[in-house]
C-alpha cells in the first residue's frame, strides 16, 4: 500500500524498470513547472514523454530556466487546441499511455478528450481524483471530484466511487475504504446530501463494490480523525480511517483540498479517470512536486488500466 508522494513516485520508478516506460502526451507543455516536473520525470526513468505546444516558446523557457530537452519530442502545436487533439490522437492511436494536462484549461483537455474523432471514452462518467499527502494523516487522502463534476446525482456518485476505488486500487489500497461526505452522521429531512449518502449506501448494498467499505453520511472530521470518530460514537471501518472521501459537489471538494494545501502543507496530485487512458491533472499553479508525482500517478493507473484489461 503506497502511503505518500514519494512512494507513488518510488513504485512508478520501479514499474518502469521491470517493464517498458510509460509514454505521456503533454498537451500545452509551454510551462516552466511543467517542463521541469516531465524532466525531472523522464530523468527519473518513469516515462517517456511528447510535448505538444509552441516550440518557440518550450526552447526558450527550457533556455531560461535550464532543463534539458534531450529525448523528449517536440510536436509544434500553437494553438492549444491543436495541442490537446495532438495528444489526444497519440493516445487513442496507442503511442501514448498517459495525457498531461499543460498550461491550459481543463475545459479545453476536456474537448479534446472527448472529441468524436478519437476512441477515448470508456465509461459513462469521467472525473477527477485528487490524491492528497497531508503530513496531519496517517496515509494518503483521495478526494472526488473537485475538478469536473460540478453537483453529481445519485448514479455519477456511484461513478464517481468506482472511478476513485480504480485510483486506490492501482496504489495498492485494500480494501478501499470510502466516506460519503456530509454534515450530520445520519439521514435527516431538509439536507439531501446526508439522505443522498444513505441512499447511496443502500444502492452499494444492493450491488456491491469488490473490496470497498463504503459508509455515510458523514463529516470529513468523522472520516479522517479517529479520536473526533470515537468521540461521537461512529463506529464503522471507514471512521477515522477514509481512503476516499467523495464530496458533495466541485465546491467543497475544491476548497477542502486547497484548504489542506494552503493550510496543512498537503502535496496534491491528481488524475481523470473514465477515459481509456489517465489523464494527469493538476492545478496550474501547481508546484513541480504536485506536477511530478501526477505524473507518476498517471502511470501507475495506466498500468494497473493494462493489467487489469481495462483502458485501452
Amino acid at each position: 500500500m503506497i502511503k505518500s508522494s514519494a512512494e507513488i513516485i518510488a513504485a512508478a520508478r520501479e514499474l518502469s524498470r521491470g517493464d517498458r516506460k510509460r509514454r505521456v502526451a503533454v498537451a500545452g507543455a509551454q510551462d516552466a513547472d511543467v517542463l521541469g516536473a516531465v524532466r525531472s520525470a523522464c530523468d527519473d526513468g518513469i516515462c517517456e514523454a511528447s510535448l505538444f505546444g509552441d516550440e518557440t516558446t518550450i526552447r526558450e523557457l527550457a533556455q531560461k530556466n535550464s532543463i534539458r530537452l534531450e529525448g523528449m519530442d517536440i510536436i509544434h502545436q500553437a494553438d492549444p487546441q491543436s495541442a490537446v487533439l495532438g495528444a489526444a490522437a497519440m493516445a487513442d492511436s496507442g503511442q501514448a499511455d498517459v495525457i498531461m494536462k499543460g498550461f491550459l484549461s481543463t475545459s479545453t483537455v476536456l474537448k479534446g478528450i472527448l472529441d468524436r474523432r478519437f476512441n477515448l471514452r470508456s465509461g459513462p462518467t469521467l472525473s477527477h481524483v485528487a490524491v492528497l499527502e497531508v503530513p496531519a494523516y496517517h496515509k494518503l487522502l483521495l478526494m472526488t471530484d473537485g475538478g469536473m463534476m460540478v453537483k453529481p446525482n445519485l448514479q455519477q456518485k456511484l461513478d464517481l466511487l468506482r472511478n476513485a476505488a480504480l485510483v486506490a486500487r492501482a496504489l495498492g489500497i485494500s480494501p478501499v475504504k470510502i466516506a460519503l461526505s456530509a454534515a450530520v452522521i445520519s439521514p435527516v429531512a431538509g439536507m439531501p446530501q446526508a439522505e443522498e449518502a444513505a441512499t447511496l449506501v443502500d444502492m452499494v448494498r444492493r450491488e456491491p463494490m469488490v473490496d470497498c467499505d463504503v459508509a455515510g453520511p458523514m463529516s470529513f472530521d468523522q472520516a479522517t480523525s479517529a479520536d473526533v470518530a470515537r468521540r461521537l460514537g461512529v463506529s464503522n471501518s471507514v471512521a477515522g480511517d477514509a481512503d476516499i472521501f467523495l464530496a458533495g459537489s466541485i465546491e467543497e471538494c475544491n476548497i477542502t483540498a486547497k484548504s489542506m494545501i494552503v493550510f496543512a502543507d498537503a502535496i496534491f496530485s491528481g488524475v481523470i479517470v473514465g477515459a481509456k487512458v489517465p489523464v494527469s491533472l493538476v492545478s496550474r499553479t501547481d508546484p513541480v512536486i504536485g506536477k511530478k508525482t501526477s505524473i507518476a500517478l498517471a502511470c501507475l493507473v495506466a498500468d494497473y488500466y493494462q493489467r487489469m484489461g481495462g483502458g485501452r
